[in-house]
């Protein structure tokens, strides 16, 4: 049994190996189930003691289960994070524990962990500027190349000069598909010429925008290129629903369409005609064929919104609308739906 918070353990007299054993089977506790937050709070604090006792081998061990952990303790998983970087490595590119100023503390530790924090699944604008200031090129490709990673105007501001001259950057932004309008804009603006056969691929609106391509290059072109794209990551198993928020969040209809169809079973054409037919429901069922997750779903909906081609609902109601039509259907007969819509106009 645990002692109460108010009587803590004293690290300092428990021998490592002792201190290691316990912060194991604390760990193996952890990580079996969500735990009741006061549970999980008197468990962080002997954890914690136990882990900066143990010897690096434990706290490496513990690492690696806690890394993956949705709900593990949120001090243990700081004292990992702020460790050596043998023991760190998995907390800082896995961990979805750490928080936002946590991830900006963690920037100024060295490269090898900005490294590891570019691996991070998602990346906040801030901590992809943060990164970008260091300009170091191997955290800079892998940051480039991470479909996660929210690029700004700032971060293209920060790299610009060495992006024109680095082959490896470009090709690290091409993988990703698609840019961010406002970091396509400011990279043309700071490299000019040098980077415009990187944006007429990836981010032709931005050179559209800025007057700097051809007046035909338009919607027909666009979305040949979307189709293109889209057909390139599914032949390479590379494309999934979080690259299908991710281009819709941007605007990038063109690309969007074409992943929804590749990977729903739909014609783009059916795809768009069924979205304009039952936007609401017909957009919450591609999410849900295309195995989104149900947060994700929402904000697929709500950027389908942002363009005008569903009609915003009360965020309750919306919410409700997910959640219902995702306890309705299963993965496969949303996609059933979605396929009675396009052949017959009935979705039921």
């Amino acid at each position: 049994m645990l002692r109460s918070t108010s009587d803590p353990v004293t690290t300092s007299t428990i021998p490592p190996d002792k201190a290691g054993r316990k912060a194991l089977a604390l760990t193996d506790l952890c990580t079996l189930r969500p735990l009741p937050e006061p549970v999980l709070d008197e468990i962080d604090v002997h954890l914690t003691g136990f882990l900066q006792a143990a010897e690096a081998r434990v706290r490496i061990q513990a690492a690696l289960k806690l890394s993956q952990c949705e709900w593990a303790p949120l001090e243990a998983v700081r004292v990992l994070a702020f460790d050596a970087y043998e023991v760190s490595a998995l907390i800082l590119s896995h961990s979805p524990c750490l928080k936002e100023q946590d991830l900006l503390a963690l920037t100024a530790l060295g490269a090898d962990q900005r490294l590891a924090l570019a691996k991070r699944r998602c990346i906040s604008k801030s901590l992809a500027e943060r990164l970008s200031g260091y300009r170091e090129r191997d955290c800079l490709a892998q940051l480039f190349a991470n479909l996660g990673a929210q690029l700004s105007a700032v971060c293209a501001e920060q790299t610009a000069d060495i992006i024109k001259a680095d082959a490896l950057l470009q090709n690290a932004l091409s993988q990703r598909g698609s840019l961010e309008l406002e970091f396509a804009q400011a990279l043309y603006d700071a490299a000019g010429d040098a980077v415009s056969a990187l944006l007429k691929e990836v981010c032709p609106e931005a050179l559209v925008h800025l007057g700097a391509t051809d007046a035909d290059h338009d919607e027909d072109s666009l979305d040949d290129l979307g189709a293109s794209l889209s057909n390139q990551l599914h032949e390479s198993e590379a494309l999934n629903a979080e690259d299908v928020l991710r281009a819709t969040q941007n605007g990038r209809a063109d690309i969007s369409d074409h992943a929804v169809a590749r990977l729903t079973g739909l014609a783009p054409a059916d795809w768009r005609q069924a979205l304009r037919r039952s936007p609401v429901r017909v957009s919450i069922l591609a999410a849900r064929a295309m195995a989104m997750n149900i947060d994700h779903a929402h904000l697929f909906f709500e950027a389908l919104c942002d363009q005008g081609r569903a009609h915003h609902l009360p965020a309750d109601a919306a919410k409700k609308a997910v959640g219902e039509l995702y306890q309705q259907y299963s993965r496969d007969t949303a996609r059933q739906a979605l396929h009675r819509m396009s052949a017959d106009g009935s979705i039921h």
